[in-house]
């Protein structure tokens, strides 16, 4: 089957984020509209993964919609409309920034060098990513975007410079060794102990969120630990975040 073109798939976003609206404001009975609902959203989720994109939508189902709106955080229709707008308007238009440049997000790949940019772009991503995490699996992969940021982060940042005269330096792939190195040569002396813990700990933290039996307290502290690490670095190397 031929892949969707991105302004189809923006189409079918929408069109799952309207069937939300129609279930939650009385328009769609859940059980007549239910079997399209998870078909489309089988489809848009597998669409999206292929441009390494998650969906905005963290229900599997119309039934768990109503349940989770049920649970009076979102007791109006407008209340339900706007929440449901504030999910599907920064996915569509995502989708529509891929679609203007011509190309395909991929975080995994290794092709390019490490740039700010492209950390600030994964921050973003991971923002998305929280904001829209619900469940043990969703606050997983906050873990995981939290440690790919780090990653990043120690690549960017990696100096020979950094390494202590005498010592090997770090393999290029060994981004927590580097940062590491980063740390004690940008961050040194006993008035920086406590950040130099800060900072190393959060890759603990990350690594734990990514594996562990956590939930969304875990998954918050992740991201904003992440999202400090990263501009704590870029202000101990001087650079413009």
């Amino acid at each position: 089957m031929t892949p969707p073109t991105i302004a189809e798939l923006k189409e079918q976003v929408q069109r799952q984020a309207n069937m939300l609206v129609a279930a939650g404001t009385g328009q769609l009975l859940i059980k007549e509209g239910d079997p399209e609902y998870k078909r489309l959203d089988g489809f848009v989720i597998a669409n999206l993964r292929r441009l390494g994109l998650r969906s905005p939508f963290p229900w599997r189902s119309l039934g768990e919609w109503h349940g989770f709106y049920s649970q009076g955080s979102y007791p109006t229709y407008a209340s339900r409309r706007v929440h449901i707008a504030s999910l599907a308007n920064p996915a569509i238009e995502q989708l529509g920034e891929i679609e203007g440049t011509g190309s395909v997000h991929d975080p995994g790949s290794d092709e390019t060098e490490p740039t700010w940019d492209g950390i600030n772009t994964r921050i973003a991503g991971l923002i998305q990513e929280y904001s829209t995490a619900r469940v043990k699996d969703d606050w997983q992969d906050v873990g995981r975007r939290s440690r790919e940021i780090l990653i990043e982060l120690g690549k960017l940042i990696a100096d020979p410079s950094f390494v202590p005269i005498g010592e090997q330096a770090p393999k290029a792939a060994d981004a927590k060794a580097w940062f590491d190195l980063f740390i004690n040569a940008r961050a040194g002396g006993s008035h920086h102990a406590e950040l130099r813990v800060v900072m190393k700990k959060t890759w603990d933290l990350a690594q734990k969120v990514t594996h562990g039996d956590i939930g969304d307290i875990d998954a918050y502290a992740a991201a904003q630990a992440t999202v400090m690490i990263v501009r704590t670095s870029q202000k101990l190397l001087g650079v413009a975040g």
